[in-house]
């Protein structure tokens, strides 16, 4: 959910602020919206709130209400709870909690287009660049998800997000992204059988069937093709491969690194985005470290949208519910958080 304000709610005086799929299925959040949230409703829970962050901090409370409501809904509390009390809520947050648990409770606080355009300032800062944090923003999410990104980065940083990441990327990999960010797909483009062999065509000629990929049709096909088009795109593939191979296998023998990842990252989720968001937080699960930066990243940014999907997916592709592996990848107040935010106190 992108900066808004609720409609039909009265706007309570506050302090300004500048912070303002796979379609296979239909998209299903764990957190959905309530119709009786008004300013009544949210000065209650911002007095409960309150209560609950003075000592001895009653965390239990804290995480019930942050994870019931929608981001919409919890920036109104949190206006609400400003204006009553003499203390701002994302302080008090900050001072009565740590680590982990603290980052996913700001992370709730926070609107999701501001939360990953913060998450794309993070991957470009210091010495290296985290591309599989910018494959992820950019190569799994709708063109309206990166729209908003590319919008929130330059309110929130003063600078041209395409002009950061062409300073920050190289190669055939920067041409992708870019690509992405400049908003250039058609999806009112219809879906025609003669269209998307065509294209799947195009691609054939510009990978397996020539010595040295021309990666500038790649880009230009998986950057302005309609995702509806794509996925019929990706099906017919195999009738034009000289090799009958599916267009994963076409993109693993002509690409290497960020590149042959980004586009597979794209068929993917054009295909079935909860599928790629299931594996994503079985990768960030598995091993003996947890990636925690992606496993907050993921269940709070698809919490409204997909995560019902993704829980599915989850079960289905990995023999075990994803509460069941956040369960046993983390622990305390930090698994209560995670867990709420899925809908399973198992």
């Amino acid at each position: 959910m992108s900066e808004g304000t609720m409609p039909g709610r009265s706007k309570v005086k506050q302090r300004s602020s500048n912070n303002a799929k796979p379609l296979i299925t239909t998209p299903r959040g764990t957190i959905k919206p309530h119709k009786d949230f008004d300013e009544e409703a949210a000065t209650g829970q911002a007095k409960k709130l309150h209560r609950a962050l003075q000592k001895p901090v009653n965390m239990a409370v804290v995480i019930s209400i942050l994870t019931k409501y929608t981001v919409e809904e919890r920036k109104y509390l949190e206006d609400v709870y400003n204006v009553q009390f003499d203390e701002n809520l994302d302080a008090a947050l900050r001072r009565e909690t740590s680590a982990n648990l603290q980052a996913t409770l700001l992370a709730l606080m926070q609107w999701e287009n501001q939360f990953l355009a913060s998450w794309t300032r993070r991957a470009m800062k210091g010495l290296g660049t985290d591309e599989k944090t910018l494959i992820e923003i950019f190569c799994g999410r709708s063109q309206a998800e990166v729209q908003n990104v590319v919008k929130a980065y330059q309110r929130m940083h003063g600078r041209s997000l395409e002009a950061e990441l062409r300073s920050e990327l190289s190669g055939d990999f920067r041409q992708l992204i870019l690509g992405l960010v400049q908003l250039g797909r058609n999806e009112d483009e219809l879906v025609g059988e003669n269209r998307a062999r065509e294209l799947a065509v195009e691609l054939h000629a510009a990978g397996e069937a020539r010595r040295g990929k021309d990666a500038a049709v790649f880009v230009r096909i998986f950057c302005e093709t309609g995702c509806a088009l794509l996925r019929r795109v990706f099906e017919i593939y195999p009738q034009v491969s000289a090799k009958a191979n599916s267009i994963e296998k076409a993109i693993r023998s002509e690409f290497s690194g960020d590149m042959k990842t980004g586009l597979l990252t794209m068929v993917q989720c054009i295909s079935d985005q909860p599928a790629y968001f299931a594996e994503k937080l079985y990768r960030a699960m598995r091993g003996l470290g947890t990636d925690d930066g992606a496993l907050i990243r993921i269940l709070v940014s698809r919490s409204e949208i997909d995560l019902e999907n993704v829980k599915e997916k989850y079960q289905l592709n990995y023999g075990k519910s994803l509460a069941a592996a956040v369960a046993d990848d983390t622990s305390g107040d930090y698994r209560k958080c995670l867990l709420a935010i899925i809908k399973s106190w198992a």
